[in-house]
C-alpha cells in the first residue's frame, strides 16, 4: 500500500494542486499533511485534487489561524484534522503524525518504537531515515518557499521504503 506524505503547504494552491494530483496518479490511498496548511481553503484544494476515493488526515501546524472555520471546512470536504499529532493503523503498520514543533516530542515519538513510521513537517527540509525499526520521514515544504523547492513523498507502507518527489 502507498500513501502520501506533505507538509508545509502554506497555502501554495499550485503546489496541493500540482502534488495531489500527481499522488492520486500514483495510486495513494491515503495523504498525511504534517501541519502548516495555513488556511481552510488548501484542504478543499487537496481534496479536489486527489478525488473522492483517497483519506486524507492532517495534524495543526504552527501556522493555522482560524482553527474552528478550518475544521468546519475541512469536514465539509471530507479531511480529517486530528489536533495536534495523530496515531494511524493501516496496513498493519503503526504510523504517528505530528508537525514537529517540539524536538523533544518528535524525538519520543521517534524512539519510543511504538511506530513503524513517524511523519513530521516543520523545518521546510526533507529527511529520510531509520531510527530502529522506525521510518522517519520529512517530506520537506511543499510551498517551496523557504528552500526553492517543492517536495512531497510516497510511503510504500509494505516494503518501508519512501520516493521523494520533486514539483
Amino acid at each position: 500500500m502507498r500513501i502520501g506524505a506533505v507538509s508545509d503547504s502554506h497555502d501554495n494552491v499550485s503546489a496541493i494542486r500540482k502534488a495531489g494530483e500527481e499522488l492520486r496518479r500514483r495510486g495513494v490511498s491515503l495523504v498525511l499533511h504534517a501541519g502548516d496548511w495555513v488556511s481552510p481553503f488548501s484542504a478543499r484544494f487537496l481534496r479536489e485534487a486527489l478525488g473522492e476515493g483517497v483519506r486524507i488526515v492532517g495534524v495543526w501546524g504552527n501556522n493555522e489561524g482560524e482553527r474552528p472555520y478550518f475544521l468546519e471546512t475541512a469536514r465539509r470536504f471530507g479531511v480529517e484534522i486530528a489536533g495536534e499529532a495523530a496515531e494511524l493503523e493501516v496496513a498493519g503498520r503503526r504510523l504517528a503524525l505530528y508537525h514537529g514543533t517540539s524536538s523533544i516530542l518528535l524525538r519520543a515519538l521517534v524512539e519510543s518504537g511504538l511506530y513503524d513510521v513517524v511523519v513530521y513537517g516543520h523545518t521546510h527540509q526533507a529527511v529520510i531515515e531509520r531510527r530502529g525499526k522506525t521510518l522517519v520521514v520529512n517530506p520537506g515544504e511543499l510551498c517551496g518557499c523557504l528552500s526553492g523547492r517543492s517536495t512531497y513523498a510516497v510511503i510504500d507502507l509494505d516494503k518501508l521504503e519512501v520516493n521523494l518527489l520533486f514539483l
